[in-house]
Parts: C-alpha cells; sequence; structure tokens
C-alpha cells in the first residue's frame, strides 16, 4: 500500500525548532531584498483581502497587510501562530492545513505561498495547488516561492525532507489546478540552493485567462 503523506510530521519538526527558526528568519529584514521588492510588487495592485498560505512566524502576512488589503495567515505549527497573532496584532492568524483550507470559495484577491510547499511530495501538490485556488476570487493572483533545480527531486532540508521543482514542471501542475501563468523564474543565491518563483492569475469561471 503506497504511503499517505500528512503533514502533521514536518509541522512537529518545526515546532521543535520553531524558536531557532524565529530568531533566524521571523523578521522581514532578515529577507532577501529581492524577496522583499518581488512580494511588495505583487502585493501592491491587490485589492481585497490576502491570504498567507504557511505563513511561519507571520512577517510575510504582515509585510502584504493593508487597509485595502486585510491578510491572513494560516499555519500548522502552533507556535507560529502564537507568535504571529502576537506580534502582529493588525493581522488574522489560524491553525489550518494548505489542502484543506477552511474560507468560501472565492475568498482572498491574493494567495502568498512562500516556500510553504516545499515539503510537500510530488504527489500530493495537485491537493494543495486545488486548494488555493479554490478560495481565490476569478483573476485572484498567486505568489509561489520554491526551490529550483533541472529535475523534481527531494533533498535533506534541515528541518524535513524537501524537494526541488523544475520551473516548467510545476508550472504546469499550477495551470492544471486552474491558473494562468503571468511571470516566472529563477535566481541563483551564492551559498544557498537556487530561488525559483512563478506568478499566476486564477481563472474565470468560463475558463478564461485574463482580463
Amino acid at each position: 500500500m503506497p504511503q499517505i503523506y500528512s503533514a502533521i510530521p514536518t509541522a512537529q519538526c518545526y515546532a521543535s525548532l520553531s524558536e531557532a527558526y524565529i530568531e533566524l528568519f521571523g523578521r522581514v529584514e532578515q529577507a532577501e531584498p529581492e524577496d522583499r521588492e518581488l512580494i511588495a510588487r505583487w502585493a501592491q495592485d491587490l485589492a481585497g483581502p490576502v491570504l498567507d498560505a504557511g505563513c511561519g512566524p507571520g512577517q510575510w502576512t504582515h509585510a502584504v497587510a493593508s487597509a485595502e488589503r486585510p491578510a491572513i495567515g494560516v499555519d500548522m505549527v502552533p507556535e507560529f501562530v502564537k507568535h504571529a497573532a502576537a506580534n502582529y496584532p493588525e493581522c488574522t492568524f489560524q491553525l489550518a492545513d494548505m489542502s484543506a483550507l477552511p474560507f468560501p470559495d472565492g475568498s482572498f484577491s491574493g494567495v502568498l505561498s512562500w516556500y510553504s510547499i516545499i515539503h510537500t511530495p510530488p504527489e500530493q501538490l495537485p491537493e494543495v495547488l486545488n486548494s488555493l485556488a479554490r478560495v481565490l476570487q476569478p483573476g485572484g493572483a498567486l505568489l509561489l516561492g520554491f526551490f529550483a533545480a533541472q529535475k523534481v527531486h527531494p533533498f535533506e532540508h534541515k528541518v524535513a525532507p524537501a524537494w526541488y521543482w523544475p520551473v516548467g514542471e510545476l508550472s504546469k501542475l499550477v495551470e492544471a489546478a486552474g491558473f494562468e501563468i503571468v511571470d516566472r523564474g529563477t535566481r541563483d543565491r551564492s551559498g544557498a540552493r537556487c530561488h525559483g518563483q512563478i506568478v499566476a492569475q486564477r481563472k474565470h469561471a468560463d475558463g478564461s485567462g485574463i482580463k
């Protein structure tokens, strides 16, 4: 019988390292300037609620929030949700699994998934992408950040097993979930794994793309 993936063990691994993770990565200022610029540029044209799916300590939820963009962050790590709620009270945070988001269809103008799919095995990723698509409004925007490589393969991440994705192959899965690709690319980083990014827009009910 094939093994059924569960996000719970990964969440438990992050919970055990939550204090160190927050110290190392819990502030936007600790991120690369290119990441900060990309996410700010992506968010600036959104009008309406935004979801940070796999929000971790909540720093990106706070970064994309504004009066026109109330932001909600979800994560499976209670320690992250508690930290985020205490430090960013203007945003809303709750425990949730990205593959079964507890929001009505079309709730958000944008969904940010910044390195939150990296621990999802390839066979389970369509379920997660379908969940992200469901909660987006038609025409809503998705931004994915991930580790990029020439082929799909796992590697030993410091917290839990993770996967590399070629931009082209991941783009096909995103399109299959009901999106149209707006932009995509990679960025080499000195002393770090290659960064990948995909910007996509949720198709309308009639299957039409960007308007």
